[in-house]
């Protein structure tokens, strides 16, 4: 009887330490699915002449940066599931931070490269201008402020002894 009682609580204990985890693979698998069907409707609908364009090409790119890191968030989260023992490399993680924090970075450049083809600056009043850049204009120096606090600021003062 003892037995089984320490078998259902090692079992339980393992359910409860790969949930997290088995959860964010679940949907990080959906929404890599999205990004794959994405890509696909995105070249399928598309013409020879828009194809040469470079927000065509940036869209590629982004798109493509997205499943990378879906990729690495599914092998840090799917090795703590199917190999909970041995540890993922250090560079994997360190892949996985990278391609979660700097890729918004280029995303808000997409948006806007994408306004200036839409809003050209030699022919919109400078009013409607300012209207259309001022949130994604914030929203771009927020990211940027947020990576600078997050990386520059702890290597400055590990550097300096501080950290």
């Amino acid at each position: 009887m003892s037995q089984s009682a320490d078998t259902q609580l090692i079992i339980t204990t393992f359910i409860d330490e790969i949930h997290p985890s088995f959860n964010f693979v679940v949907g990080v698998t959906a929404f890599s699915a999205c990004l794959l069907t994405l890509l696909v409707v995105l070249f399928a609908f598309s013409t020879p002449q828009s194809r040469k364009r470079p927000v065509f090409r940036l869209n590629v790119i982004a798109i493509l940066m997205a499943t990378v890191l879906s990729v690495l968030n599914g092998v840090t989260s799917g090795g703590a599931i199917l190999d909970p023992f041995h540890a993922i490399p250090e560079s994997v993680y360190v892949a996985t931070i990278f391609f979660a924090i700097y890729p918004p970075l280029f995303y808000d450049s997409i948006l806007l490269t994408r306004l200036l083809a839409l809003y050209p600056i030699g022919i919109t009043p400078s009013l409607q201008l300012f209207k259309v850049f001022v949130f994604p204009m914030c929203i771009k120096c927020g990211r940027l402020v947020a990576v600078v606090c997050a990386n520059v600021i702890p290597f400055l003062l590990a550097l300096t002894g501080y950290g």
